[in-house]
């Protein structure tokens, strides 16, 4: 169960994170200005990450996920195909939400079936969805770069493949806990929903428009966009590992102080260097201290909620994204046309979290 949790979490990963670098080849088609188009995805992924919290409860009382995971397989396959198909931008949105809330129901149920293998599970189960996403960028990019968006059916087959392949196999029933839900429980998961806030936050803003900005202000091409995306979050993938023996071995205060202060630093990088290799560095960098925090804060809840591990990874995740997500649409519609400035304000953000979160709080784990 635990490897069928992380293939799944790469492969829906890896299609869910076409939509960035397509930004700027969809603003175009479609003649939209930045903002709208950076506004919705951060709405988009907030709404449906918001739905992980209901998801994430009723996930903990259902014994048997087969189906569940085809039927998520099916609709991203959907999704994906539609996307090609869109001829207007409010065609569009619809085929972005069915893929997001497919992969938005996928994250509660795949972190409980690995929770159930302890937190190096989580880990790779981490790891798998971060590679997912790293290599899915530089792939679209490169797709219609040489071939008509139009045939995104061809890349939306191998889901409804891998669908039918998954109704042949035998899942083992997973452990249910019928314990009395109390809202104390989530209270206890604030110091982790904040963390995860402020973290998604950041990378929905600088992961919306550095592609933008790469493209648009820099004078790159499309595929350097969707390579540098990719690099970014293949640095995510060891981030994702290495945070856990971090928070081991320093705790979640001192993880959390490096992690933002790194962030703020590597966006003053991205913004001042000139040459394409620094903006990669600079962009690696900013991933790496982001996905630091990624599987320990998953980890986190699920120590803290043993028995609803759903739930505890449903708010350490879809929840806590949805507001930071939420929070970025607001921001995108405000400063979204201007895109150094939108880069420019998360500086703060991550140094003033930095002091909070790695000095200020309460809340460790040493």
């Amino acid at each position: 169960m635990a490897v069928i949790s992380v293939f799944s979490h790469f492969f829906l990963d890896f299609y869910v994170s076409f939509f960035n670098p397509l930004g700027p080849f969809l603003i175009e088609k479609f003649h939209i200005e930045i903002k709208t188009f950076t506004s919705f995805l951060s709405l988009s992924a907030a709404t449906s990450s918001l739905l992980q919290v209901f998801f994430g409860f009723f996930f903990d009382r259902v014994r048997y996920t087969k189906w569940l995971l085809i039927t998520m397989y099916v609709l991203e396959a959907i999704g994906i195909t539609l996307i090609g198909l869109s001829t207007n931008f409010w065609m569009l949105i619809a085929s972005i939400f069915i893929v997001r809330i497919a992969n938005s129901a996928f994250h509660p149920l795949g972190a409980s079936m690995a929770g159930e293998f302890g937190g190096r599970s989580v880990a790779f189960f981490s790891i798998a969805g971060t590679l997912g996403a790293a290599l899915g960028p530089v792939f679209i990019s490169l797709y219609v770069s040489h071939f008509n968006i139009n045939s995104l059916w061809l890349v939306a087959l191998p889901s409804i493949i891998f669908a039918a392949l998954m109704v042949n196999v035998n899942f083992p029933d997973r452990i249910i806990h019928k314990e009395k839900f109390s809202f104390k429980e989530v209270y206890t998961l604030l110091p982790i929903l904040f963390v995860v806030t402020v973290r998604s936050f950041m990378m929905s803003v600088v992961h919306a428009y550095t592609p933008i900005y790469v493209t648009t202000v820099r004078g790159y091409s499309l595929s350097v966009s969707g390579m540098l995306i990719t690099s970014g979050m293949i640095a995510g993938v060891f981030a994702n590992y290495v945070g856990i023996l971090l928070m081991e071995k320093i705790g979640a205060k001192k993880q959390d102080l490096v992690a933002f202060f790194g962030m703020a630093i590597s966006i003053f990088s991205l913004l001042n260097v000139k040459s394409i290799i620094g903006i990669f560095i600079s962009f690696i960098f900013f991933d790496f201290c982001g996905f630091l925090l990624m599987s320990a804060n998953v980890v986190q809840a699920q120590k803290i909620l043993p028995n609803r591990k759903a739930l505890a990874s449903s708010v350490a995740m879809g929840f806590a994204w949805s507001i930071g997500d939420f929070i970025a649409t607001w921001y995108n519609s405000i400063f979204g046309n201007n895109v150094s400035l939108s880069l420019t304000l998360a500086i703060p953000v991550g140094l003033i979290s930095a002091i909070y979160f790695g000095v200020v709080q309460k809340f460790d784990t040493k």
